[in-house]
């Protein structure tokens, strides 16, 4: 019974300790991870009006791009981290407005919090496994265009230009995002979904939302916290 014991002990020291490397996210370092948010989005709108449906005004979908910045410094545990979060993203039609017209090219660029936590199962000392959250404030301007599809002179040429010069507008919002990455050594690919709500300033289009889905490719950057240097 003795031997059974013993062995138990040393089966679970070992597992420990192979793991040891991975339980925890080191206090004693600052992350700084830049990335390259590439993702599908769909920004719709109200106030846009309904004689120009279906030429992207009120809802359009297409890809979206730009640079994001998290720094986690502080840690809730050895697993949770919290740090800020700054960004920017561009949105304009199917492909950012080279093919096939827009009807609002949209800028994004976003302020706010982000937590992250360690998946010490999942992670070894090459690889690590994080979900992170991030809760922040949106300022948005879009300039309005023609219309996904609008061709000069094309199917309501006049209303397009006449939209296309009274619908410019900026707006204050909110942003939520949450995604699932993979760190290998210093390099970073996640997986995640966010939502934006903002509402107009003086402007036609009272309220819009940008829904995305995408990757977040970058890297990773430690070093020490000052607060821990002797």
């Amino acid at each position: 019974m003795k031997a059974i014991d013993v062995g138990v002990a040393l089966a679970v020291w070992g597992t420990l300790t192979l793991a040891s490397p991975a339980m925890a996210d080191d206090d004693g370092l600052v992350d700084l991870e830049l990335t390259i948010p590439v993702g599908i989005a769909d920004r719709s709108a109200t106030g846009t009006g309904d004689d120009l449906a279906g030429f992207g005004y009120d809802d359009q979908t297409g890809l979206m791009t730009g640079a994001e910045l998290r720094l986690y410094s502080t840690g809730f545990n050895r697993y949770a981290r919290v740090g800020v979060v700054a960004g920017a993203q561009h949105h304009a039609g199917p492909l950012l407005g080279a093919v096939d017209g827009y009807a609002f090219r949209t800028t994004v660029v976003d302020a706010g919090i982000g937590v992250r936590t360690l998946f010490p199962c999942m992670s070894d000392a090459s690889t690590r496994w994080h979900l992170s959250g991030v809760l922040g404030l949106s300022g948005i301007y879009a300039d309005a265009g023609e219309g996904v599809g609008g061709t000069p002179n094309g199917p309501r040429y006049a209303e397009r230009v006449a939209a296309s010069r009274r619908l410019d507008h900026g707006g204050l919002g909110w942003r939520l995002a949450v995604d699932l990455s993979v760190h290998l050594e210093s390099f970073i690919i996640g997986l995640g979904v966010g939502v934006r709500q903002y509402f107009g300033i003086d402007a036609a289009v009272s309220r819009g939302w940008l829904m995305d889905v995408g990757l977040r490719i970058g890297g990773r950057i430690d070093f020490m916290d000052p607060r821990n240097s002797v």
